[in-house]
Parts: C-alpha cells; sequence; structure tokens
C-alpha cells in the first residue's frame, strides 16, 4: 500500500471535519459491502435499523481504512454519516456515536466481530504478538524514534490482516525492540573497544581545546568550511585526532549504519553539557557512534577536497598554459614575418640572411609539435610548492589499493623520500610510469624529475579513487569496491534468487540476441524514414531532425487554464501548506508522530521554510510570531533525520496521483530527471560555478513524474555527469511505491553514460536521453552487422559482442548489490567512469550501453509520438524546475550546506514545499472541474491533459506567516486523552 493510502493506519479516532475528498478516498463502500449490510439488516424490523445500518457501515469501513476497532470516537463525523447513509440509500442521523446508536454493548461488539469476519481481521494473538516483536526488533535498526517504530508495527499488523492492539501494547513492544538494540549495540562497543579506549574517549570529547573555550565535540562537528588548503588541513587534523583515539581501527559493523547514524545525529544537535548528563549506557553510545561517523564522514569530505583541490591544479595550469601558446602563438607569426622580410632582404648577402634567420629560429625555442595535455604536464611538473604541500598532507592516510596500482605504490615511495629529506629522484632509479610521463619523470633533470613524479602521483592517485583502485577503509564513499557488493561466495550461492529478481538470464548471448534482433529492427525504420523525409543525413555525416510541429488547438487549454485560476483564487503560503497537511499528514511523517500541540507544528513549518528557501532561521522566527531562532534551529535539526523529508515527499505525491485530472497528466510510469542549481556562496566548499549562469552554486537533482509529482531529490556536485543520481532516483522509487513502476526515465546529454544505459535496463527501465550535440547522434553496430544502405556515414561498427560476455556475470553482481541496496547507483557509477578504462566490468557495460543506446536512437529517429513524448516530460521537469526556483529565490548563505546531512536536508525541504504547492494547485484545478461539470458546463479531457499544476503567481510565498491551525487542529494535532509521547 502506498504511503498515502496508508495515512490513517492505527488510527483510533476520525477528524469531526472529515474532507470529502478522504471520504471517497479511504471511506467509500463497495458494492459487495452494500449488499452484505442489506443482507445482515433485512430481516431487522426494530426501531432504529436504518441508524444501526449506518454504524455498521461505519464500523467495516474505518477497521478497513485504520486496522482498529471503532471504539474510542465520541463523534462520527457527519460528513461521513451521510456518504454512507447515501450508499446504502437510508437516512442517515444527523449527529450520532456509538453509544447513542448502540443502546446495547453486547449488540456493537456483536457487530464488531461481524464487521472483522467480513473483511477477515483476525484478533492479535500472543503468537502474533510474539511475531511483532521479532519484527520490531529487525525494524529497530533502521528508524530513528519509538514513534517511527510504533507505525511500522501497526503497518506490520494492517498487512497481515491483524486487529490493531491498544497504542500503550504496541508502545512497550517498541520500546523493548528499542532497548534491545541498544543493548546489542552496547555489547558490540564493549567488546570491540577496550575499556581503556571507550574511557579516553569519553574524556577527550568533552575536555576544552585551546584557549577559545570550545569543547573536542563542537570543534569535531564544526563542518568544513571554504574551499581551500586550510580547510582540507584542519580536516585532516580532525582525522589524525580521532586515529589517536583508534577510532579507525574499531570493528562496529554489527550496529546498522542507520543506528550509528542516529546516536552520531542525537549527541551533535545538543550541547556538550546535556550530552554530559545522559545515563552511562547512552553516552557511550552516542559518544562511540558519534567519533565513528565523524570520521567517516571526515575522510569522504577530506578525499573529495583533494580530488578538487588536484582538479583545480589541473584547470589552472590550463589556463596558464593556454595563455602562455597563445603568447607563443603570437611570438612565432611575429619570427615567420621577421624570417620572411629576411628572405626577401636584398642588402644582405645569403650568409648573412642565414645568421639572422638562425638567430630568429633561437629566439623562438622549440617548435617541435607538442599536445595541450603535454604542455599542461609540463607545468604541473614545474609546480614546485602546491602539489608538494598537498601530497604531503595526505600522506598520512592509510590509502590501500590493489597490488599493481602505480599511483600508490609512487605515493608510498614519495612518503619514504620525504621521511629522508630527498627532494630528488636518485639517477640510477627508473621509476615505471605511463608512456605519456616517461619523459618528464626519467629525465635528466632529477629534481624536475622529482616534482614531475609528484604531478603524476596526484593526477593518478584523483582517478585511482574515483575508479576504486584505491581505497581507504574507514570512509563510506571510499571503500573497496568488494566491500560495497555482494561477496562473491554469496553470489556464487545464491546468484539463481540474484538474477531471478533482475529477471536477467546467466547467458549472456540469452539477453544480447533479442536486442541485436530490435537493432536490426530499429535500423530499418530509420531507413524508411529517411526515405520518407522525415530523417536526414548532411553532408558532414550528421543525422538531422526537422523541428517538431506545435500540437493544434492550444488557444482554448490556455483560456481555460487561466479561467480556471482566476477561479481558484489567491492564497497565503501559510494557509496552502495547512490545507495540505491536513489532507496528508506529512507533518506527522516530519515528527514521526502526531504533533502534540500548535507551537511543535508550527515549528515543522519553520524548519521547513528556513531548508527549503532562502530564508535563515532568525528571518523565519522574525515571520512567524510565535517562535524564536533556538526553535526553528532545533526543528531543523529534526528534519535531517534520514529518510523523513523523503517519505513525507513520497507521501504528498501519492495524494496528488489520487486525483482524477493526475490520470490525465500520465500514469506514473514515464518520468525525467535533471538537475537544478541552487546559488551557493563562493565560500561554501562544495560550490561550483555553473557553467550556464556563471554562478557559484550546489546542484539539486530531482526525478519527476509524468504527472507532475517529484519523487525523489539528491544533492549533487555540478560539473560532473548525472547517469548515477539519475539511476539511484528510479531505484529508489520504485523500491518504495508499490503501484505503477517507473518504466522510462528521460533525461538530458548529462544525465546518461553508456554505463548507465545499460545499468539502467539491467534494472528495469530505459534510459531515455535527448541530446544536445549532432555528433552524438551515432549509431552503434557490432563489428559483423552489416550496415544497411544509406545509413553508412552514421554507423560506428566498434561494438565488441566479446567484452559482454567476458564481464558479464561480473556485471550482474553489480546491478543486484545496487538493486538490494549495498550500494548505491551514485557511488558505483562513478567507479565506472572514464578512469576505469581498463575495468571488465566497464568495458562490458561500455559496449551494452552503445547497442542500448542504439536500439533506442532508432525509435527515437522513427517515431515522431516518441519523441514528442521525452521531449513533453522533459519540458515538464522545466517548468517545475521554474516553480522551484520561485520557492527557493536568493543563495545558500555561506554557513549552510556545508554538512552532508544539511545539504540534503535543503534538498528534501525545497522539494517537499514544491510538491505541496503542486498538489495544492492539482486539489483546487480538481475542485473547479468538478463544480464546473456539476453545473453543466463542458470541460474536456483533452483541454485538461494539456494543463499543468506547476503554477505560482497566485501565491503570496513571503510576509509575515500566520497560521490559523484552529480549522485544522483535529486533523493535525493528537487529541490530549490519547497524546503519545516521543521516547
Amino acid at each position: 500500500m502506498s504511503s498515502y493510502l496508508s495515512r490513517f493506519i492505527g488510527a483510533d479516532r476520525l477528524p469531526r471535519n472529515l474532507p470529502a475528498f478522504d471520504i471517497d478516498v479511504y471511506f467509500r463502500l463497495p458494492a459487495d459491502t452494500i449488499q452484505a449490510i442489506r443482507d445482515r439488516f433485512h430481516a431487522d424490523r426494530l426501531p432504529g435499523v436504518e441508524n444501526r445500518m449506518v454504524a455498521m457501515a461505519a464500523q467495516i469501513v474505518f477497521l478497513r481504512t485504520t486496522g482498529r476497532a471503532l471504539d474510542n470516537a465520541p463523534l462520527l463525523p457527519p460528513a461521513l454519516l451521510r456518504a454512507l447513509g447515501a450508499a446504502l440509500q437510508v437516512q442517515p442521523p444527523s449527529i450520532a456515536s456509538l453509544r447513542s446508536i448502540y443502546k446495547r454493548r453486547e449488540t456493537a461488539s456483536e457487530h464488531q466481530r461481524w464487521a472483522r469476519r467480513h473483511l477477515g481481521i483476525a484478533d492479535v494473538s500472543k503468537d502474533m504478538l510474539a511475531q511483532l516483536s521479532s519484527v520490531l526488533s529487525t525494524h529497530a535498526g533502521d528508524v530513528a524514534s519509538i514513534d517511527e517504530l510504533v507505525t511500522a508495527g501497526a503497518h506490520w499488523l494492517y498487512d497481515q490482516k491483524v486487529l490493531i492492539p491498544a497504542d500503550r501494547a504496541l508502545r512497550d513492544l517498541a520500546r523493548d525492540a528499542f532497548a534491545g538494540i541498544e543493548r546489542a549495540a552496547v555489547r558490540t562497543i564493549t567488546t570491540v573497544i577496550p575499556a581503556d579506549q571507550r574511557q579516553a574517549c569519553r574524556k577527550a570529547l568533552f575536555a576544552t581545546r585551546g584557549d577559545a573555550g570550545m569543547t573536542v565535540l563542537e570543534w569535531l562537528k564544526t563542518p568544513p568550511r571554504r574551499h581551500s588548503p586550510s580547510t582540507l588541513n584542519e580536516t585532516l587534523a580532525k582525522i589524525d585526532f580521532l586515529k589517536t583515539l583508534h577510532v579507525h581501527e574499531w570493528d562496529l559493523l554489527a550496529i546498522p549504519l542507520a543506528r550509528q547514524r542516529a546516536y552520531a545525529q542525537a549527541i551533535a544537535g545538543r550541547p556538550p553539557s546535556e550530552s554530559r548528563r545522559r545515563k552511562d549506557n547512552t553516552q557511550l553510545l552516542e559518544v562511540i557512534c558519534f567519533l565513528r561517523m565523524t570520521l567517516l564522514d571526515l575522510t569522504d569530505s577530506a578525499l573529495f577536497q583533494t580530488g578538487r583541490r588536484i582538479g583545480d591544479f589541473s584547470r589552472q595550469a590550463s589556463g596558464k598554459t593556454q595563455s602562455r601558446q597563445a603568447q607563443r602563438s603570437g611570438d612565432y607569426r611575429a619570427g615567420l614575418a621577421s624570417i620572411k622580410d629576411l628572405v626577401s632582404d636584398a642588402t644582405r648577402t645569403p650568409e648573412q640572411r642565414l645568421a639572422a634567420i638562425t638567430e630568429v629560429l633561437d629566439a623562438l625555442g622549440d617548435l617541435s609539435p607538442n599536445s595541450h595535455a603535454a604542455v599542461v604536464r609540463e607545468a604541473l611538473s614545474d609546480d614546485p610548492v602546491r602539489v608538494h604541500s598537498l601530497l604531503s598532507a595526505v600522506s598520512n592516510l592509510e590509502f590501500r589499493g590493489r597490488p599493481n596500482d602505480r599511483s600508490l605504490n609512487h605515493l608510498q615511495q614519495l612518503r619514504q623520500w620525504g621521511a629522508a629529506g630527498v627532494n630528488a629522484i636518485p639517477a640510477d632509479q627508473k621509476m615505471a610510469v605511463s608512456k605519456v610521463w616517461d619523459p618528464l619523470v626519467n629525465a635528466s633533470d632529477r629534481r624536475r624529475a622529482f616534482r614531475a613524479l609528484e604531478a603524476c602521483t596526484a593526477l593518478e592517485l584523483r582517478k585511482g579513487l574515483r575508479r576504486g583502485s584505491i581505497w581507504i577503509d574507514h570512509s563510506l564513499t571510499f571503500r573497496e569496491r568488494e566491500q560495497m557488493l555482494i561477496p562473491r561466495d554469496q553470489w556464487e550461492r545464491e546468484k539463481s534468487q540474484y538474477l531471478s529478481a533482475l529477471s536477467l538470464p546467466a547467458d549472456p548471448d540469452a539477453y544480447v540476441n533479442p536486442i541485436l534482433k530490435l537493432v536490426e529492427a530499429g535500423l530499418a525504420a530509420v531507413v524508411e524514414a529517411k526515405n520518407d523525409g522525415a530523417v536526414s543525413i548532411d553532408a558532414q555525416g550528421m543525422l538531422r531532425l526537422p523541428a517538431m510541429d506545435p500540437l493544434p488547438d492550444e488557444v482554448e487549454p490556455q483560456r481555460l487554464r487561466d479561467l480556471m485560476y482566476r477561479q481558484i483564487g489567491s492564497v497565503q503560503f501559510p494557509d496552502l501548506i495547512l490545507d495540505i497537511d491536513a489532507l496528508v499528514n506529512f507533518s506527522e511523517v516530519l515528527l514521526g508522530r502526531r504533533a502534540v500541540d500548535e507551537h511543535e507544528l508550527v515549528a515543522v513549518y519553520a524548519a521547513l521554510f528556513a531548508h527549503g528557501t532562502e530564508i535563515d532561521a532568525k528571518s523565519v522566527a522574525a515571520m512567524i510570531p510565535q517562535l524564536n531562532p533556538g526553535h526553528v534551529a532545533g526543528a531543523m535539526r529534526a528534519l535531517e533525520s534520514p529518510g523523513r523529508l523523503q517519505r513525507a515527499n513520497r507521501q504528498v505525491v501519492e495524494f496528488q496521483r489520487q486525483h482524477a485530472i493526475a490520470a490525465l497528466w500520465g500514469t506514473g510510469s514515464l518520468g525525467s530527471s535533471d538537475m537544478m542549481s541552487i546559488d551557493a556562496s563562493r565560500n561554501l566548499w562544495n560550490a561550483r560555478v555553473d557553467p550556464r549562469r556563471r554562478t557559484y552554486a550546489v546542484g539539486v537533482y530531482t526525478h519527476l513524474l509524468d504527472h507532475h509529482g517529484i519523487v525523489y531529490n539528491q544533492p549533487v556536485v555540478l560539473n560532473e555527469r548525472q547517469a548515477g543520481p539519475a539511476i539511484e532516483g528510479v531505484v529508489q522509487h520504485n523500491a518504495t511505491n508499490e503501484g505503477t513502476r517507473l518504466q522510462r526515465l528521460a533525461v538530458d546529454t548529462h544525465g546518461y553514460t553508456y554505463p548507465g544505459m545499460t545499468f539502467a535496463k539491467l534494472l528495469g527501465f530505459d534510459l531515455c536521453p535527448r541530446l544536445k550535440n549532432l555528433a552524438e547522434r551515432k549509431l552503434f553496430l557490432p563489428r559483423r552487422m552489416d550496415t544497411p544502405e544509406g545509413l553508412e556515414r552514421v554507423v560506428i561498427r566498434d561494438v565488441s559482442l566479446k567484452a559482454i560476455r567476458t564481464g558479464w556475470d561480473e556485471m550482474m553482481r553489480v546491478a543486484a548489490s545496487i538493486l538490494s541496496g549495498r550500494v548505491s547507483a551514485t557511488v558505483m557509477l562513478q567507479r565506472l567512469g572514464s578512469a576505469a578504462d581498463d575495468d571488465p566490468v566497464r568495458r562490458a557495460a561500455e559496449q551494452l550501453g552503445r547497442l542500448l543506446r542504439t536500439a533506442y536512437l532508432c525509435d527515437y529517429f522513427s517515431n515522431p509520438a516518441f519523441r514528442r513524448e521525452i521531449h513533453t516530460v522533459l519540458n515538464r521537469g522545466e517548468s517545475v524546475h521554474q516553480l522551484q526556483r520561485t520557492v527557493y529565490t536568493g543563495k545558500i548563505a555561506p554557513e549552510r550546506g556545508r554538512r552532508r546531512d544539511e545539504l540534503v536536508a535543503i534538498s528534501g525541504a525545497h522539494t517537499l514545499l514544491t510538491n505541496v504547492v503542486v498538489a495544492w494547485n492539482t486539489h483546487r484545478m480538481q475542485a473547479v472541474v468538478d463544480r464546473w461539470r456539476k453545473a453543466g458546463q463542458t470541460v474536456e479531457d483533452t483541454w485538461l491533459a494539456r494543463m499543468g499544476p506547476a503554477h505560482s503567481s497566485h501565491i503570496n510565498f513571503r510576509g509575515l506567516f500566520r497560521f490559523g491551525i484552529d480549522r485544522y487542529r483535529e486533523m493535525l494535532i493528537q487529541a490530549r486523552s490519547t497524546s503519545r509521547r516521543s521516547a
């Protein structure tokens, strides 16, 4: 069941003002139930039979929707009674509770039993409670609070068709499961970490560091600042400090990573003085997990900064080289002009002219041809300080790698020479480097050769980290690839099960041969389209497509859309958020429970504004009078709990999909993904220059369904290929969505690579890129496949089927590891990027991806309807990007976005606010359409299909925010009599 359709599970009462939309979605009586109720009461001639029929229907729909018996509701919602009475064709009571309808409690109990039998719901038993306890113990490692565990238990019982018991019983089981996880974690820590190390860690973490009065805990949780050598040095200093506490030696794999991060966030989100007062075991858990997660995060940050610094060196060297080459080009032209003048100078003898020409040539220097890359390598070799300083700084990191990795060997050699004070390669030692570096590293000038070796090592270190041939054990992103994948012995044992889950054969030919037949059919279709003039090949061998004609009848949908939004009218952003929250209860997802009071609810909204817009906590507190900056900051920290924003987004999207008008926009099987950049300070360490807008920014990569809902978001680094995030979003969506799966994903040129095409297909969907560059519109075929006549200039026959067969098994292992969640597609696709050319998996994925892209492009070229569909969904993504920019109009403040968790929260909150606007517009559009049609006005579905909900001119996003909670109190705030305490 989807997250939205399950939002009433576990509820023990209904709000009095239940919306008509909820009644239609959750509490509608099916025909078989209506007939069963009529049959049940057909012989009842006693007074009040109609009331009892309505009460029976209420028992059934409440039990079916919530999984609980209708015991505690003081009053039934009048709108629900009217709807049930209309369905049963009887007169319902205007005001009713179970007590007013049932004069005898035995009758009410008998009706409840009948409802349970009708729905097939069993009473909870001791055996079922024992199973539930086991399930909760399993779930306890993945949730952040007891409230979330209670919700998980209620959902599990609902799926098992078992009556959900009272909240207290569930909460007791959840507490026991949570306590069991904590006890197991404490046992792991006391077993793995010696007592003296545990005591030293506690003492060191709360000690004061330096003269500023800052504790070590506060120092460690201070995020990296701007992109600079000093930031990298400080990050490395923190890593060195943690290693003195032996944190890198701890094996805490027995504690789930989600629990480690939850314990770490708990201590990071409160003052050190408060953490020091915690109970011994709780403090121990939080301290150890904080130190471990901090080490993992800092290591990732240090390696990312190192790679970026090396990239800076190359880019700056390239810039200097370009200016140097431009100057040398001018000198060459001036020299050639001088030589020309000397040749024609009749006043000099031939010997004098030859001597003068020789002087000019000597002044010009070496004229031998040299590539730009070679000149860049020379410039890096002439950098005596920066490369050396970087390698010296990172040399203490415990890099590991494959035995034949030359860069790791060179790094170890340089470390030994540095310890000995050597700054020149010994004359009798020849270094094994690549062919392009050999002239510089093994040159006669041994000091310059030493600097060249450092530059070579730095560049190879960056490549090694990206392709995974070099790694660090105490890292999350830069771990050894074998640690990320399914263990090899487990893969060999369970290969058939994994391949069954992927729906893939063990024989590569059984997979490739059908694709070859598709390619042959596609090529024939392209030839036919070329003969019909639908596509053409120009003189340069580039395949060209004509511009698509606009669809006819654009005037009527535009007029209808304008009229519809005038009917909807203007709205304040706080009112819009309250409207949707009352229908969706996303605040309950964000808190892990219902808000206990108005203050807590408003603080959640304020945290959404502070994360999801350019407004900071202080400004949001000024806009919401009942809050202060401390309340907002605390709520912002709570939103950083892993998964909460993502689940809230899914719930809002599921609500939007329930509307009939959304079905006219799409089915949910087609989507698009693209990156939107958010401006940031140039001092933010992970910000980069947006090439189009020429401003520093960070990227938010979003996945949009064809009915406009954003189902996945992820912060990304600008100027890097986005095939990994594109695949990861679909994998996550398909894994958590029980409805329609995404089958095709439209992306732009940056959203695909050849390995990306391959792994998308292996994971059950198609990447559909819109290629901007005509030179990329080539068709790749196997060497032995015949080229159709007329396509010779756009066909490249270089696909190696042998490479696909060689890397097939390992490629399946990688795909199964992504599908099972052991490694993200983002990390795996980075390991299989261009730096991993010699990797058999990379070669196999590259070759298969070329073949798959050819099959896709044949459809794209020959099928205009398919091409229009891809362009349409990409354009919808752009329209939603415009809405996103309206929500986030400014830039990220310099002190924001430095931590990974905070950047994820910014991305998730921004997406949630955008989805709320889309859902509200959809809901109001549906209401207007229903009202028009009920009044007899013609509204064509074809007109509605051409509209969209990404509209914002009628919404006031800024100003003084006032939340009218009273209208929605029953829907959003937990009733006092059954309020639940968060543990």
